[in-house]
């Protein structure tokens, strides 16, 4: 028998999966099954990000709104790959457009002959302005334009004036005339790939439960793998070191192999000083809008729609989502649940103004959008708030997204600006997290 002592087993590489959010965790769920060590560090007392739930009447349901198109084969497969694709149910869906005091029926063919703020020449140039951006099949032969000069350039004015510019002033405000046109081309593709062959309606999807129950899958297959979730530690820091990376965070410093940020691009910027000036100042042009996200449960439907967007800049939200219009309520005790969406600039005041002087900004605009809303009973109400929720899509856009390698050695970026030309959602959440495991996979070799 030899006296040669086998040699130790090489140490599994460990990576630092910094943002427990959807992303974060798909990326750390794929890391876990190449074999590597995997940390994931969440800065709030639980992981899920936008897809973190409460309960209402029984029903877990998410903190923001959430459907899937039919086109979000990421997502589904992830489902399907955790059991739960047959989970999925594709429900009929009805739209809704405010404007000029009133509520009219939205996004079908029939309800566009119908809808008066446009008049005759308005619906016209809405078909045409539709049918020209679906036909456009390269992308980034748009980025040189603006969405609002596209509009006015091709003489869309009616539709910028009614349709578009209302929509796009309540979400970007000021920012808005910056906004690209790849931004709009992309949110039209997606939303006609989600019409039935009729083109009358529409299917979204909604996994039964809510969508945490995948997050919860994904939790349960990651501490199976030998994954750690930590939460309630946000990073601070994280700077290389002997081509190690060392990670600062709330419970101390540790060192990694890797380190995959799933964290907005700014945080990101402001984690890793390592990262050299030009880039810095290239990716610290990339801006968000934060989101607040008012709930009001009650005991009655107030619309007949799921999605009504808000064509009135005057109002202090631009969408009203009454998710039971859409989900049945019985599956939330019988309560009936509407969202609020509300996008704001970082500096507008009423991101930090207290839940209780917003709520006397909503509810009297929840009654003009709604006059049913005075006979209401408010159950209960919620107000949720996510920094960074929307990345501002401007021209040339591709020209400043940081790629899922980011140069430095061993560091990678899976950030929702980074899905462009597509707009954020779970399922490209779930395609750039898959992107930069493979990315960082492949460089291990």
């Amino acid at each position: 028998m030899s006296d040669v002592p086998s040699p130790a087993p090489a140490r599994r590489k460990n990576v630092a999966v910094v943002g427990g959010g959807l992303a974060g965790l798909v990326a750390a769920d794929r890391l876990l099954a190449a074999g590597l060590a995997v940390t994931v560090f969440e800065k709030y007392p639980e992981a899920g990000g936008l897809v973190g739930t409460f309960s209402v009447g029984g029903g877990a349901l998410e903190r923001f709104y959430h459907h899937l198109f039919t086109s979000d084969v990421d997502y589904v497969s992830l489902a399907d790959e955790l059991g739960l694709g047959g989970e999925i149910e594709w429900l009929p869906s009805k739209m809704g457009f405010f404007s000029n005091g009133l509520l009219y029926p939205f996004g079908t063919p029939l309800s566009l002959l119908s809808f008066a703020p446009l008049g005759v020449r308005g619906r016209l140039e809405l078909v045409r302005s539709t049918l020209k951006l679906r036909g456009l099949r390269d992308w980034r032969a748009l980025e040189g334009e603006t969405a609002m000069g596209w509009l006015r350039k091709n003489g869309y004015g009616r539709v910028l004036d009614v349709v578009w510019g209302p929509l796009l002033t309540q979400k970007y405000g000021r920012r808005a005339e910056e906004v690209g046109l790849v931004w709009l081309w992309g949110k039209i593709a997606l939303r006609t790939r989600s019409r039935d062959k009729s083109g009358l309606g529409e299917r979204l999807g909604y996994l039964k439960g809510s969508f945490g129950r995948v997050v919860d899958a994904l939790l349960a297959r990651i501490a199976g793998r030998g994954g750690e979730i930590r939460p309630a530690r946000p990073v601070k820091l994280a700077t290389r070191v002997d081509g190690r990376w060392n990670v600062e965070s709330r419970g101390g410093a540790e060192t990694f192999d890797l380190v995959l940020s799933t964290v907005a691009i700014p945080e990101l910027l402001r984690l890793v000083p390592d990262l050299p000036a030009e880039k810095r100042a290239l990716w610290g042009t990339i801006s968000y809008a934060h989101a607040l996200c008012p709930v009001l449960v009650l005991d009655r439907p107030l619309t007949p729609y799921y999605w009504t967007n808000v064509g009135d800049a005057t109002m202090p939200f631009g969408g009203f989502i009454e998710h039971t219009n859409y989900v049945p309520a019985a599956r939330y005790g019988g309560k009936h649940v509407v969202y609020l969406s509300d996008y704001v600039l970082p500096d507008d005041p009423k991101w930090t103004m207290p839940d209780r002087d917003l709520w006397e900004l909503y509810l009297p605009a929840v009654s003009r959008l709604a006059p049913t809303f005075e006979k209401a009973k408010v159950l209960d109400r919620h107000l949720f708030r996510a920094e960074y929720a929307q990345p501002i899509v401007g021209t040339h856009h591709s020209k400043v997204l940081p790629p899922v390698r980011t140069g430095l050695p061993g560091l990678y970026s899976a950030a929702m600006a980074q899905v462009y030309p597509e707009d954020r959602g779970q399922n490209y959440a779930v395609k750039i997290a898959r992107e930069a495991a493979t990315a960082l996979l492949d460089d291990l070799g």
